[in-house]
């Protein structure tokens, strides 16, 4: 399976003073992207935290478009906690925005962590790495 790639909306508020997507808004977008994958291999939004994050900005995200691409792929692994890689890329396929993020899974009844089950290790296997 390959790693996820999934569209999301650009909105007009994400522009800062000088007219391209605010830094802050970045989070956002990657954000969603990830929800989005890890939703596909059974973890839900509550059953995360992020542990860790590094993002190089390589470009702007210039206003006019409707919707970037945000792809999301598995990197490491661990017992409790994965780390993924998540580019975002305009609509010519620029990659203005790289990141890497580790995620811890979580148990919002017990708030404490949990262990990656054994079906979201095998789903998660599947997953190729996004290329940074």
């Amino acid at each position: 399976m390959a790693a996820g790639s999934y569209s999301v909306a650009t909105r007009w508020q994400d522009l800062d003073g000088i007219g391209h997507v605010n830094h802050a808004v970045v989070f956002t977008y990657l954000e969603e992207g990830r929800d989005a994958f890890l939703r596909e291999h059974g973890i839900g939004r509550e059953e995360y935290v992020v542990g860790r994050c590094s993002v190089e900005f390589r470009g702007e995200i210039a206003p006019g478009h409707r919707a970037v691409t945000v792809e999301c792929g598995v990197h490491e692994l661990g017992t409790k906690s994965l780390r993924t890689a998540e580019r975002i890329l305009d609509p010519d396929g620029e990659a203005g925005v790289e990141a890497e993020f580790g995620l811890v899974l979580w148990d919002p009844a017990a708030r404490s962590t949990r262990e990656i089950t054994d079906a979201e290790r095998a789903s998660l296997s599947e997953s190729e790495e996004v290329p940074l």
